[in-house]
């Protein structure tokens, strides 16, 4: 074999063979990944399954709930909008958890400014998707949690995405 015919078989190999031999390896690794579920969008929460207690935080509680909720989502990472309160919060699994900042200097009387904490399942075998959770009050003994439940809205027809 010429010097120039072995040169150019080294090129080949170092520049199609090795590639294609990160490739498969990159691709074999990948098989065994699963992307989290889709909870990015508009959710509607139920009305008529807010299970709404009487105490002080009643009141509150119901209003928030009654909000409309938006979910961002960047892999298991989401940003959640919910009554005018934004937090970020995450997916673990089919478990949302987030937690919204309440007042530095809360008002023992009333609790509506307390951090406020959202833990969901979400049900990704239902069309359209759904979520069952709870909203808590942290650090007020009176106001006992809310269990909601919420639907996913369809996207608007035309959209830009």
């Amino acid at each position: 074999m010429s010097h120039t015919n072995r040169n150019f078989v080294i090129a080949y190999i170092l520049l199609v063979g090795l590639p294609l031999l990160g490739l498969a390896g990159v691709l074999k690794s990948g098989r065994s990944l699963n992307a989290p579920f889709s909870v990015d969008g508009a959710w509607k929460i139920d009305a008529g399954a807010i299970n709404a207690s009487a105490a002080p935080c009643g009141d509150f509680l119901s209003s928030v709930s009654n909000s409309p909720v938006s979910i961002s989502q960047s892999g298991t990472s989401l940003v959640i909008n919910l009554g005018g309160k934004t937090t970020t919060g995450t997916l673990n699994g089919k478990t949302i958890t987030a937690q919204f900042a309440g007042a530095n200097s809360p008002n023992t009387t009333d609790c509506s400014d307390r951090s406020l904490t959202l833990t969901a399942t979400l049900d990704p075998l239902t069309d359209p998707r759904t979520l069952s959770g709870r909203l808590s009050v942290q650090g007020c003994a009176s106001c006992l949690p809310v269990e909601f439940r919420a639907v996913k809205q369809p996207r608007p027809a035309g959209g830009t995405r």
